[in-house]
């Protein structure tokens, strides 16, 4: 069994080579358009992801909840029919990123002929060559945008495809058999193990599909993961209500032989006045937060003004959070019409943009925006009581920097005063929590003393006995003592530095 997914953003073009190559494998041919309007006439509204996508308004959490159950929902539709079907062809714009590490897909990538496609747009919408131009290139801008938002990548990387066809160069009968060609190598044939890992994706995506639909549990973030047909689900602690709701919805899952509901363990509290979901701050305090089994919870300290102090404008709970799906004919719009506020991209200091990622990562655990300064961010944090460490990001960031820096060490030293749970800057927590190239220059360090220390010893175990035992002066005697008061406090700090670093490495703590 082969799946052929073919990617391009001219719908005709990946059409007609796709329903060439079902035709020469006897294959079942489906396309993005006919997905969308499934998942539309399901309740998921992907003509407001699109339109909010297109207008570039900056991305909610209501719109990464609609995306991961649109994701969901098209994966377990392609999951199934590849079910149904030895062969599959589909079709659409980044088709390559929905089946992702699954050997036997074989994924293409089309390269229009740029000046066909430009004569046929010019024909089709009667329209003047510089303005069939400029629609082309909106077009693509348009698409870059969508799978951006899907799937975070650029839809021009080719590493993400196993061919691509430039179809300036190569007629439509002649990509078509390359295609079927590839399509009997042995490299994308069915294993056991690509045939166990389509059906764990499947199942992930037919849990997430389910819980996506339900209105207990629709408005939630859940992590969802299969392996060996065991079902994981992991909530946030302000979650745990859900959890019935849940297993009672996951019970009767087709194909899950078993389904286990976790709780995050903790919830870490990120206060920044700007949040970016591409910095390193936000790569620190995810993989601190994947390592404890910890959710991630943001808080903006949004700049204040003399009469906005002290004034909290959102709660974890105002982050807008998307209705339940209801199914085309009982939604008067369609799921088309595009009533989602939006607002300039960067207004809320990127908290959208960050908690999307979250989400997308399963680590999200709410958010909110503060006015105020440390008096503030302390209420706020007694309030929760389930926070196990505080990290304090880009805070000030109006201020020059060494002003930015002294404010920001007073408004950690503060908070650490009066809550008792540790507090501790950005570079606190790259420096002692993150192994970098300064943490692997001082394991060596620590570590080259040691070794040559025990190296010593062994080597030298006759002198150093005679030394510390031999029966001579008192003098001889009150140095041996010296020695090894000097010589053990040493040895213990150095092997505690260098076991301490290599544990840090090794991800124990």
């Amino acid at each position: 069994m082969a799946i052929v997914i073919i990617s391009s953003e001219i719908k005709n073009v990946r059409r007609d080579l796709a329903q060439s190559v079902a035709a020469k494998l006897g294959a079942q041919c489906i396309s993005r358009e006919q997905l969308v309007e499934q998942a539309t006439q399901a309740g998921i509204p992907v003509g407001k992801l699109e339109v909010a996508v297109f207008k570039q308004s900056t991305p909610r959490e209501r719109l990464a909840r609609l995306k991961y159950r649109y994701l969901a929902f098209v994966t377990a539709a392609l999951c199934d029919l590849a079910s149904q079907h030895r062969d599959l062809v589909y079709h659409g714009r980044a088709g390559n990123l929905l089946l992702p590490r699954i050997s036997h897909v074989i994924r293409v990538r089309l390269l229009a002929d740029e000046e066909r496609q430009l004569q046929q747009t010019m024909t089709s919408l009667n329209l003047e060559m510089e303005k069939a131009k400029d629609y082309q290139r909106r077009l693509q801008e348009d698409v870059a945008r969508w799978v951006h938002f899907m799937h975070g990548t650029d839809p021009n990387d080719l590493r993400g495809y196993d061919l691509v066809l430039n179809l300036a160069h190569l007629k439509m009968e002649s990509a078509a058999a390359a295609i079927f060609s590839m399509a009997q190598l042995p490299d994308f044939q069915t294993t056991p193990a690509s045939t166990q890992a389509l059906g764990d994706l499947c199942l992930a995506a037919r849990a997430r599909d389910l819980l996506g639909r339900d209105e207990r549990t629709g408005d939630i973030d859940l992590g969802v993961s299969a392996q060996d047909g065991r079902l994981t689900v992991t909530y946030m602690p302000q979650q745990a209500e859900k959890a019935p709701a849940i297993k009672a919805l996951l019970a009767s899952l087709q194909g899950a032989r078993e389904v286990v509901c976790t709780m995050a363990l903790t919830n870490l509290l990120w206060v920044s006045e700007s949040f970016d979901p591409d910095s390193s701050s936000f790569a620190h305090v995810t993989d601190l937060a994947q390592r404890w089994g910890a959710a991630v919870e943001l808080m903006r300290l949004a700049p204040q003004t003399a009469d906005e102090e002290g004034v909290c404008l959102a709660s974890a709970e105002d982050l807008t959070a998307a209705g339940p799906c209801l199914p085309k004919e009982m939604d008067l719009t369609g799921g088309i019409q595009d009533d989602v506020v939006t607002q300039p991209a960067g207004a809320d200091g990127g908290l959208a943009s960050t908690a999307e990622r979250l989400i997308s990562l399963g680590l999200f655990g709410g958010g909110r925006v503060l006015v105020g300064g440390g008096e503030e961010v302390v209420v706020a944090i007694k309030s929760a009581p389930h926070y196990s460490l505080v990290v304090v990001g880009d805070v000030f960031v109006s201020k020059s920097p060494a002003v930015r820096t002294r404010l920001s060490r007073e408004l950690v030293a503060y908070v650490s005063e009066r809550v008792t749970l540790p507090v501790m800057s950005k570079e606190d927590l790259q420096a002692k929590v993150v192994f970098g190239a300064k943490q692997f220059a001082r394991l060596a360090l620590y570590t080259a003393p040691v070794a040559a220390i025990f190296l010593a010893v062994f080597t030298f175990q006759e002198p150093i006995q005679g030394f510390l035992g031999s029966p001579g002066s008192l003098g001889m005697k009150v140095l041996a003592a010296a020695a090894v008061a000097g010589f053990v406090p040493l040895v213990a700090y150095l092997y505690g530095n260098s076991a301490g670093l290599l544990f840090k490495w090794l991800r124990f703590e």
